[in-house]
């Protein structure tokens, strides 16, 4: 008895120690990811701005934002089918190519603004164009590790980052920002990967034993009956993927109808101290989704956000055909403020997107920056030519803001509804999930653990209940007894339940230990034997 007592306050000890230690790594996780993916958008306003900067009387930052839909979509294609090794390959490369072109692009674009150079301009442009969309791929790859709570806080956060930090830029600062920034960015991206890499894991505990090369996500489907081609082909004919689709197409015509009026020249802007009212509408845009993610907690829903960002950018339209003249700051205010709301949500989309599919990261944002980086290009060449139109009395703007506004509705009604919205998004039932798993785990032994499988379940998950019960298990040990006799890896168990590889880690060990196993093949021949 007295030796069960001192077991048990080990384990309490132990516990509390990991969480100390989770909330910690938690902590520095957010702050890593919201200043590195803040700097990254950060140094894109800056290139943005460098038609401005060098007098250039039209745009050519369109091609600064069509080499990054080029590079974003190459990596898409490359990465377009799931294999371990491969992904791993592609990450590699990525990790070589970004900061070359990173540094390229900085040392190109200030040589040619102080030699006054265009084709120096054009080409450091195009590799920093082709450096941004790599860039943001690898952010949004770190962004599908983690869970949506921690995605939806980090990518409004980064929102705010990026407008302090651009609205910080001038003549002389941007050449700063040219060089400086997307390399600080880089360097904390690199710092994540490493961070995580540098996690102590054991042979015993992350289920290397499953097979050299293969994919625990494999492993178990074969286990369960299920082949990887089939799950790819249901990843790819069935209602989630279309939705992906819709997604893609969606923020191309956001994104087209955002940059529209950027060459508007606007004038008495009341936002110029913070670099504009498209800036100052990222920090509006930013603290609204941190209060609606804050407000709402476990009952936040994505099409909640949708909902906001549409009549926002409808009524900045509205504002352009009828106060255009008098009130231009705030129409180009409400444009962007609607616009990054849903800018935002597609990175939670996203990642929500991969990890539900089983998709690879890559693929999914590669494919949404390449259709956010291309829709912004035409909507520059298009604006540029609309206003020249507009100037000489060709084209009203009254008729521009009227199209604009039909493009906006059809895409909402026709092409992305709620309903694709909310089937794409699985923020709130996470949310639920793990507020549940926690508040079951502080039970204790007083309330038995919930049956692991439902009515319907499989064989294995049957066995899993059983000897989960039989044995003493907590509710979350029951949850990842199951993950474990699928052939989870450690790192798959961890995303999978939305915890920390430490506490994933700390369960595992429990497990074996009240089992008296060693190994992962030992704790699946006994679930599949056991009655």
């Amino acid at each position: 008895m007295a030796h069960c007592t001192k077991t048990a306050d080990a384990e309490d000890e132990t516990a509390a120690s990991v969480g100390s230690a989770e909330r910690d790594t938690l902590t520095l996780d957010y702050l890593v990811t919201i200043i590195g993916f803040g700097l990254c958008r950060a140094w894109i306003v800056f290139c943005l701005g460098v038609p401005l900067v060098a007098g250039a009387r039209s745009s050519f930052s369109w091609l600064y934002l069509a080499s990054g839909a080029v590079s974003a979509l190459a990596v898409s294609l490359v990465a377009r089918r799931r294999n371990a090794k491969r992904d791993e390959s592609v990450r590699s490369v990525l990790v070589r190519l970004t900061p070359a072109a990173l540094i390229a692009s900085g040392v190109v674009i200030p040589a040619g603004l102080w030699m006054e150079s265009a084709p120096l301009i054009v080409l450091g442009l195009v590799a920093g164009g082709a450096g941004a969309g790599l860039l943001q791929v690898l952010w949004g790859e770190r962004f599908a590790r983690h869970p949506s709570p921690f995605v939806t806080l980090a990518s409004a956060a980064a929102a705010i980052v990026t407008a302090l930090v651009a609205g910080m830029s001038s003549d002389h600062t941007s050449f700063i920002g040219f060089a400086i920034i997307p390399l600080l960015s880089f360097g904390l991206l690199a710092l994540e990967e490493n961070r995580e890499n540098a996690t102590p894991s054991k042979s015993s505990a992350d289920g290397s034993d499953v097979g050299d090369g293969e994919s625990a996500l494999s492993a178990g489907r074969r286990r369960a009956g299920e082949s990887d081609s089939d799950a790819n082909e249901d990843g790819q004919r069935g209602p989630n993927g279309f939705g992906v689709g819709k997604l893609m197409l969606s923020i191309m015509t956001f994104s087209l109808l955002c940059r529209l009026f950027d060459a508007t020249p606007v004038r008495d802007d009341p936002f110029a101290f913070l670099g504009g009212s498209a800036i100052f509408a990222l920090i509006a845009a930013g603290s609204a989704f941190l209060v609606i993610a804050a407000k709402f907690r476990d009952r936040f829903n994505a099409t909640l956000t949708y909902r906001l960002s549409l009549p926002i950018m409808v009524a900045g339209f509205v504002a352009i055909a009828l106060f255009f003249d008098t009130h231009a700051a705030l129409s180009i205010l409400l444009i962007n403020v609607g616009y990054e709301l849903f800018d935002i949500l597609t990175w939670v989309l996203f990642a929500d997107a991969s990890r539900r599919r089983g998709e690879n990261a890559l693929r999914i944002f590669g494919l949404g920056v390449a259709f956010m980086f291309a829709g912004m290009a035409l909507g520059t060449m298009t604006g540029d030519v609309l206003d020249t139109m507009v100037a000489s009395g060709d084209v009203q703007i009254t008729v521009v803001s009227m199209m604009a506004t039909l493009s906006l509705v059809t895409t909402a009604f026709m092409v992305l509804p709620e309903g694709v919205v909310s089937q794409l998004s699985e923020t709130m039932r996470t949310s639920r999930r793990e507020r549940g798993g926690e508040e079951s785990e502080t039970q204790g032994d007083e309330t038995p653990p919930p049956p692991v499988a439902d009515a319907g379940g499989g064989r294995l998950e049957q066995h899993c209940a059983t000897v989960a019960h039989d044995f003493g298990l907590t509710p979350r040990e029951s949850e990842v007894i199951v993950l474990l006799a699928y052939g989870r890896t450690l790192s798959i168990i961890a995303r999978d339940l939305q915890i920390a590889k430490g506490t994933a880690r700390t369960h595992i060990e429990n497990i074996y230990r009240k089992l008296d196993v060693h190994k992962q093949q030992e704790l699946i021949d006994l679930v599949e034997t056991y009655e």
